[in-house]
């Protein structure tokens, strides 16, 4: 359980924007950090935003990866299974499997990837610090190359008036905190977050490892804010299919793979 040092009793609610249409399901930003166990950003003093976040919304303490590296992860994150993906070096453009990217366009509801210093959209190709093992829109066959070049893009400098329904965010590999410290991630995290929630967006962080195997990939920090979401610790289970699930339960989607014998994330 996080400790009432790491994170104090609930602030006044954060400060959301009104860019949600009334009685429409608020929009999703899953922003997805790197390879950090639970304990590591709780203790830290350098993770100061992140534990104000979890402080303003929803943290949730038992919260597991399922995989060591980093893809089969990203691809349990959006597709409810691995596809026999075990390393970070598997084929782009190969799995059949559903995701849900494909599911958001198959029921209108738009969607977009926002990888950061990727340069190009779709971009196949690791370029300095873009990881594209981090990137899952490229590894799904029915995206590539049409859907992945219009909503697989680099991150914006400016945010859209209106955010798509659902946004995959994937700092850099500095910004992640994968090459770099907790403190340059925590700093992304305090710039690039609060104009999201202004937007109205509920936004979900997590990790996509940690550095043990419980749970398969570590127990890491995930945590989640915005309108509806109620200031508490949830102690339940969860894993990546559980934030896929919850997921397509806040979009009226079907659930895919492993994801349809998950506990959901209680995304309002």
């Amino acid at each position: 359980m996080l400790s009432t040092s790491a994170v104090p009793a609930p602030a006044a609610p954060i400060s959301v924007g009104d860019n949600v249409t009334p009685g429409a399901t608020a929009p999703i930003v899953v922003i997805v950090m790197e390879n950090h166990e639970y304990g590591s950003i709780v203790d830290s003093s350098s993770a100061q935003y992140l534990k104000a976040f979890a402080r303003d919304g929803m943290v949730f303490t038992h919260f597991h990866a399922l995989h060591h590296p980093s893809l089969p992860n990203y691809l349990e994150m959006t597709s409810g299974q691995t596809s026999g993906c075990g390393s970070d070096g598997c084929a782009k453009a190969r799995f059949k499997t559903s995701s849900v990217f494909s599911q958001l366009s198959d029921n209108g509801i738009t969607w977009a990837s926002w990888v950061e210093s990727m340069g190009s959209p779709c971009r196949m190709t690791s370029r300095g610090t873009y990881a594209s093992w981090h990137n899952p829109a490229l590894y799904y066959r029915n995206l590539v190359p049409r859907a992945c070049t219009r909503r697989d893009v680099p991150y914006p400098t400016q945010l859209p008036r209106l955010l798509p329904r659902f946004v995959f965010a994937v700092p850099n590999l500095c910004h992640d905190m994968h090459d770099c410290s907790i403190a340059t991630g925590n700093r992304w995290l305090r710039s690039h977050v609060p104009p999201l929630l202004h937007h109205g967006a509920i936004v979900i962080i997590t990790f996509d490892e940690g550095t043990s195997y419980a749970g398969g990939g570590g127990h890491i920090f995930t945590a989640m804010a915005g309108p509806g979401v109620p200031h508490r610790q949830n102690p339940h289970v969860y894993s990546h299919r559980g934030l896929l699930a919850g997921i397509e339960r806040h979009f009226g989607l079907q659930r895919l793979n492993g994801a349809r014998r998950a506990r959901p994330l209680p995304i309002p």
